[in-house]
């Protein structure tokens, strides 16, 4: 009997045990043994992520680029986004209504890794990601991509050696504290991805020298101060919050007091009214995406808290043209819009980062 990468996820030490139980409906998810089972998809959401994805595809290049809008010059961040975004929705390279377009996508990206800096996969510092997430926001998302089509029918003989050079890129960018901060607007969201793109090449099989307990700790230090200063934004509540309890949860750190003030934090604020999806940025739908990653794992009464939530405020907001744009800071309609589709296409469970 064969068996795929993504059985093998919760062996690995990185990782507590995955949630999921195999013969659990797609869309459905049974939270505890005596839960009823509450529906993931609406027919609202279906379409809305379908939505979604047809505008992503009109700002695809014929070389498997896209750029930040329709029309606009090809960026590396977002291209890897709108694979991601495809790799959710059930394509592959080999199968799927979008099989063709993650090709594309993938050639692109393993290109730009051929002709990339020693340090960095591009050295410009001019993009919106680049200039909110920090320099290496491309190399983050890029190697989250690559580590997610490995094992899913692409030959991996072309994949591996492209990937291990990005991963050795952001090891090396990784700080003796554990972060990847630097001069950026948002570091933490650097921090957050840089830890990311390793955690999924990690499970695709790189032994991956970044110290992920060093990577904790800092987010504990950085969300504490946070949490302890109610004078801040309600933007840095939520991405800074949102974000570092992606790592703390899937480090199995949930039950510390500060995942868990995050968490509420979070909870309340995108509860209360419409401001945080209405007048959201990029890095708050990066926010949205990996809460949703961290309690579709964690399952239970937080998922069924968050999900429903996000879910449907973030269908609210669509524009009529189906794609979703950041009001301030990272503006970019196709970020926006992937990491929408990626919050509307989660419970499909078909990324293998989705599991660890």
């Amino acid at each position: 009997m064969s068996i795929s990468r993504r059985s093998l996820l919760a062996a690995s030490p990185w990782s507590r045990a995955a949630p999921l139980a195999l013969g659990v409906p797609r869309g459905l998810f049974a939270a505890d043994a005596d839960d009823h089972i509450f529906e993931e998809f609406t027919r609202q959401s279906i379409d809305s992520a379908e939505r979604g994805v047809q505008w992503l595809l009109k700002t695809m290049h014929r070389d498997g680029s896209c750029g930040i809008d329709v029309g606009q010059t090809s960026d590396i961040g977002c291209t890897a986004m709108v694979g991601l975004a495809l790799l959710a929705q059930g394509n592959t390279q080999v199968e799927g209504p979008r099989s063709r377009e993650v090709r594309k996508i993938v050639n692109y990206i393993l290109r730009c890794v051929d002709h990339m800096p020693s340090d960095d996969i591009t050295s410009a510092t001019t993009t919106q990601l680049q200039n909110k997430i920090g320099r290496h926001a491309h190399t983050f998302f890029a190697t989250l991509f690559l580590s997610q089509i490995m094992g899913e029918g692409f030959d991996p003989g072309l994949i591996r050696p492209k990937l291990g050079k990005l991963v050795s890129t952001v090891c090396k960018m990784q700080t003796s504290e554990g972060h990847w901060g630097g001069n950026s607007w948002a570091p933490t969201l650097g921090t957050v991805m840089g830890w990311c793109s390793l955690r999924g090449s990690h499970f695709a099989g790189f032994a991956v020298e970044g110290n992920a307990n060093r990577t904790a700790d800092h987010l504990v230090k950085l969300m504490g101060k946070n949490l302890g200063n109610r004078s801040g934004s309600w933007m840095h509540t939520l991405y800074k919050n949102a974000t570092g309890v992606r790592v703390l949860y899937a480090m199995g750190r949930d039950e510390e007091d500060v995942a868990q003030r995050a968490f509420k934090d979070v909870l309340q604020l995108v509860s209360k009214d419409n401001t945080p999806f209405s007048q959201a940025g990029g890095e708050e739908y990066l926010a949205f995406h990996l809460m949703t990653e961290t309690m579709l794992q964690k399952g239970g009464a937080d998922w069924k808290k968050w999900f429903p939530t996000c879910r449907d405020k973030i269908i609210g907001v669509q524009n009529q043209d189906g794609s979703w744009t950041g009001r301030h800071c990272i503006t970019s309609r196709t970020f926006c819009t992937a990491a929408a589709v990626l919050v509307l296409s989660a419970p499909n469970r078909y990324l293998p980062i989705s599991q660890q």
